[in-house]
């Protein structure tokens, strides 16, 4: 009998293990494909920008099918956990940029923790992360393309 994993089970399984930043990036995705309403296809759809590098982007290239080697995964380094969304032939993108607030859960404060007590924080963080209500986890604006 063969079940089918949910999204999350599916990112964890894409990204090798649970943290913080995949929890980030799942949330952000998740949030794109339904403002955006996208359907996977052969052919890119959609078009990302990220404007850091971090676990996140195993997510948001999973749930929203936008990978380095299709060409529709971009990142400029700035640190910022900004993201655009644009769907492909549209004049106008979505932006999701996470609270700082949020992003605190996400320092590593953890040089002199024991193991335990890591793994307590991250998982504290995740819970905060994708437990957050959505104002408060990010800004959502829809932004013309000049």
């Amino acid at each position: 009998m063969c079940i089918e994993k949910t999204p999350w089970e599916q990112v964890i399984d894409f990204h090798g293990h649970t943290c913080p930043e995949i929890a980030l990036g799942y949330r952000v995705a998740q949030i794109a494909k339904r403002e955006l309403v996208f359907c996977p296809a052969p052919e890119p759809t959609i078009k990302v920008t990220a404007y850091t590098h971090s676990c996140a982007l195993d997510a948001i290239q999973l749930i929203n099918k936008a990978t380095y080697g299709r060409g529709n995964l971009i990142v400029e380094e700035k640190k910022l956990h900004v993201y655009h969304f644009q769907s492909i032939g549209q004049y106008e993108e979505l932006q999701i940029s996470v609270r700082s607030e949020i992003l605190e859960h996400l320092v590593d404060k953890k040089e002199q923790l024991s193991r335990r007590e890591k793994q307590s924080m991250d998982i504290e963080a995740i819970r905060i992360i994708l437990g957050t209500e959505e104002t408060l986890f990010c800004n959502i604006q829809n932004v013309k393309i000049s």
